[in-house]
């Protein structure tokens, strides 16, 4: 039997109910899409996602019993939509190598000088490290960047908020200091950067159990002068680490946003793997030479890589989309006086 990639099944297949096909080398999900080739795809056009993984389809019923007694209980969704723009994007196979960026300090500064001309969503592989790479832009209509901290500082406290934000993959978070997280006295920053989150997810086939340690993005080399600039406001960018590797930076994680007129605005990068770079973060010392050690234990060779920026690409796309669908009413629930 062949193996069919996911970019044909994606290309060819306008609706596909979950579970309708099988064969070996199944995609993580499938993406149906509404639109057919013909039609004009517009801005903000969204389409089912018709296809999770097995660990992922068992995961949804325990999320859903474990949430079900919540008081935000009406936020968990089954039926979960991405952007077409953004599946269309993924379906045009890796990047284009003008939009591989590196993460050193100069690929940063390229990432904050042409974000707005780069593709809605990508993928590619990093040669030099190497590393999985993925980028994505969202539109949020009707949320703020204050929603967005609101967020960061509110769900790490109950492991049954983060599941809200992808109900088939997303299964731990917590906070190393939970009462300074939720300390409305303290600014965003005290509240969170220097807090790691200990988390538990599916990225495709990968369960990943890591830390995340946010940051003020300057400390992963991000020019304030261009944040400034482009009017970022907030930030949710980190270095994350495996757990039984706390030391070791496996992945830069960049989240960086904005307030525009048609809604918060944001830009995600992600590199996952080794780079020489890596030993320019002042709280991960040995940094390169600790995640290439660690990127070669875990088997994450080129290929494999490659795979995983897709799933990331994937991932990022689901995510994002379900929370940016529910975050402006949960945040007026639980702020009636915002």
């Amino acid at each position: 039997m062949s193996i069919i990639s996911r970019r044909k099944l994606l290309t060819t297949t306008p609706l596909l109910a979950a579970g309708a096909m099988l064969t070996s080398g199944l995609p993580t999900k499938l993406l149906a899409a509404t639109a057919t080739a013909k039609d004009a795809v517009q801005p903000g056009d969204k389409t089912l996602v018709t296809y999770f993984q097995v660990p992922m389809q068992k995961r949804w019923p325990i999320n859903k019993k474990l949430v079900q007694a919540k008081p935000y209980a009406k936020y968990f969704q089954k039926d979960l939509v991405v952007p077409v723009e953004m599946v269309e994007a993924l379906e045009k196979g890796p990047l284009p190598k003008e939009w591989i960026i590196p993460p050193t300090v100069t690929g940063l500064k390229t990432m904050m000088q042409t974000f707005g001309q780069a593709p809605v969503s990508g993928y590619a592989l990093v040669e030099e490290g190497p590393l999985a790479y993925a980028q994505s832009r969202h539109v949020f209509p009707g949320v703020t960047a204050k929603m967005f901290e609101w967020w960061f500082c509110w769900h790490p406290l109950e492991s049954e908020r983060y599941m809200l934000w992808f109900p088939y993959a997303h299964i731990h978070n917590s906070v190393k200091d939970p009462k300074r997280l939720a300390d409305t006295r303290l600014s965003y920053g005290e509240r969170l950067y220097g807090n790691p989150n200990h988390i538990t997810e599916y990225i495709g086939g990968m369960f990943l159990d890591g830390v995340i340690s946010f940051d003020d993005p300057t400390a992963f080399g991000v020019d304030r002068t261009l944040i400034e600039k482009e009017g970022f406001t907030f930030n949710a960018s980190g270095i994350i680490s495996p757990w039984d590797a706390p030391d070791t930076p496996l992945v830069l994680m960049i989240h960086l946003a904005r307030d525009t007129p048609a809604g918060l605005e944001m830009i995600n990068r992600y590199w996952i793997g080794t780079h020489e770079s890596f030993d320019r973060f002042k709280k991960f010392p040995g940094g390169a030479r600790l995640s290439k050690a660690l990127t070669k234990k875990m088997g994450l060779d080129k290929a494999a890589l490659e795979n995983f920026a897709y799933e990331m690409a994937l991932h990022d796309m689901t995510e994002f989309t379900c929370l940016g669908k529910f975050l402006a009413d949960i945040y007026k629930e639980n702020n009636p006086k915002a």
